[in-house]
């Protein structure tokens, strides 16, 4: 650790350094500017740290900074011109560096892509930062460090005077018996946004999802003339999803209930047509993330390192209700491998979707630690 470190108190001594200056190549698309929950992947980036109290933030801009500024101007935040951004990250997190003074007692240094850190997060790096000796404090869920690091000032020059390659990871690497790691309950500092898929999930993980009300549901299935007796399996299916999704939202996995809901109360929509699963998936090209529910709730896989979604939790809900009453996956598969034990590939594809199912279940039951029968009978009268 470094001599002399000694914290003076309060965030009035930590500043906060937004990089915002780069091409954003990967994504094809002006990152900092992006819709993101209700406002821009920018302005998300900087309330963050206003909601956890840092009144010095610090943006670095480079490319297309004319678009920039005039944001920053009226959220009254500092903005940093970086002339040297074509150079790569490291060159803005230098510029940002360089520009803080020595009044300055430690930096946050959040990557614009990374905009969504809960103001919980950034309180815990502070108690650790002011409360300990360590220089280099990360956040870390699930035992992955994230952003911000939260980096005492005396590390300045170090940045100011780094020349080889590897940018502030390296640096960073160079003084690990400096670091203090936070657990924290907070997916978003895990989340970037490199490339369009990593936007969608982040617009999922905001909520910024479009999905039809229930009215319009209701309308949907009204327009393809689905049966009432496929309505009644449909919203059993969708009770149940919401049921599985509200105890694993309170476990701590990041799902939309809405979503949920929406995607089993539409996911047989086109029952008793071939191929309904894609049928139906075609009839919500309006809603692509209904749709994608949708057209994949009668075959799916879950792999071994694969998180919890919501079209995991449709897929099982939908296995576990018989009609419109739920019942144990094995009462529920054992009639049709009965009917089918003479035909090896149609026998095959349902003991397929059989352990499919058995292995959502098992991974929910883990992650909520209780047996799912218990949330059946709590949740469901106890048709089960």
């Amino acid at each position: 650790m470094f001599a002399g470190t000694e914290k003076n108190q309060g965030t009035d001594s930590l500043a906060a350094i937004i990089v915002a200056a780069g091409y954003s190549f990967r994504m094809k698309r002006f990152k900092p500017l992006l819709a993101l929950g209700g406002s821009t992947v920018l302005e998300k980036a900087v309330h963050s740290f206003k909601n956890a109290g840092i009144r010095d933030i610090r943006v670095v801009v480079g490319h297309r900074a004319s678009e920039l500024l005039p944001f920053l101007d009226r959220l009254g935040v500092k903005s940093i011109l970086n002339t040297n951004f074509s150079e790569g990250m490291f060159s803005s997190v230098v510029a940002g560096v360089k520009s803080l003074g020595p009044e300055t007692n430690g930096f946050f240094l959040l990557p614009v892509d990374n905009p969504i850190v809960k103001r919980d997060t950034l309180d815990k790096l502070q108690t650790t930062f002011f409360s300990t000796e360590f220089g280099i404090v990360y956040p870390t869920y699930q035992g992955m460090r994230g952003h911000p690091p939260l980096i005492s000032y005396q590390y300045v020059k170090n940045v100011l005077n780094w020349n080889k390659p590897g940018g502030m990871r390296a640096l960073l690497e160079q003084y690990e018996y400096d670091v203090s790691e936070v657990e924290v309950v907070d997916p978003g500092i895990l989340l970037d946004m490199d490339t369009p898929e990593d936007y969608h999930q982040m617009l999922k993980y905001c909520g910024d999802i479009q999905v039809p009300s229930e009215e319009e549901c209701y309308a949907i299935i009204k327009r393809a003339n689905t049966s009432v007796r496929v309505i009644k399996h449909c919203e059993q299916v969708a009770r149940l999803s919401c049921a599985l999704g509200s105890y694993l939202i309170r476990s701590g996995c990041q799902l939309n209930l809405q979503l949920i809901r929406t995607a089993a109360l539409l996911h047989d929509l086109a029952k008793g047509q071939s191929q309904h699963a894609l049928v139906g998936a075609q009839m919500l090209v309006n809603f692509p993330e209904v749709a994608e529910i949708v057209a994949e709730h009668m075959d799916i896989c879950l792999a071994p390192d694969q998180p919890i979604t919501e079209k995991e939790i449709v897929y099982l809900a939908d296995k576990l209700v018989m009609n419109d009453q739920t019942v144990p996956l094995q009462d529920r598969f054992a009639g049709p491998l009965e009917q089918h034990k003479n035909n090896q590939e149609v026998f095959t594809k349902i003991m397929q979707r059989f352990c499919n199912a058995e292995k959502i279940q098992t991974r929910i039951e883990q992650i909520i630690k209780m047996p799912l029968q218990e949330i059946l009978k709590a949740d469901l009268g106890g048709q089960s």
